[in-house]
């Protein structure tokens, strides 16, 4: 399966990198474990606290729909990353079933990031994104 970064969640992770390179890297370990899981799709659109992707690296997510999103027909979701350092990161993104891609739009701190704030500038950034894609 693939999975696309927009240019924001690029520019997001490589602040990331700059500020706390062990939760860049788990991020980046995270993407490339979905890209080589063969369920990722089923996994990533079901709300769940345990779903475990990849082959040789498993990594243990906490999945859930962004539900503030959903109720303006946005239908995107958001994961986190157990047991590293990007647990207190929030990885948001949409799926595309068309071409059965995986978009990650913006990669946030939980506590910069209010989900149910849809007029946020981060809200707003994701949104525009989504609808370009």
């Amino acid at each position: 399966m693939q999975v696309d970064l927009t240019k924001n969640a690029e520019d997001d992770i490589r602040k990331l990198r700059a500020t706390n390179m062990p939760a860049a890297a788990a991020v980046m370990v995270a993407l490339e474990q979905i890209e080589a899981d063969p369920k990722a799709i089923d996994k990533l659109t079901s709300h769940g606290d345990d779903p475990v992707v990849g082959r040789d690296d498993p990594v243990r997510l906490g999945i859930k729909r962004w539900e503030t999103a959903k109720r303006h027909s946005v239908p995107l979701w958001r994961f986190r990353i157990f047991d590293t350092p990007a647990t207190v990161y929030r990885v948001v993104y949409g799926y595309h079933w068309q071409t059965k891609q995986i978009c990650v739009l913006a990669v946030v701190h939980k506590r910069e990031f209010d989900y149910d704030n849809i007029d946020s500038e981060i809200a707003k950034r994701i949104f525009n994104d989504w609808r370009a894609i």
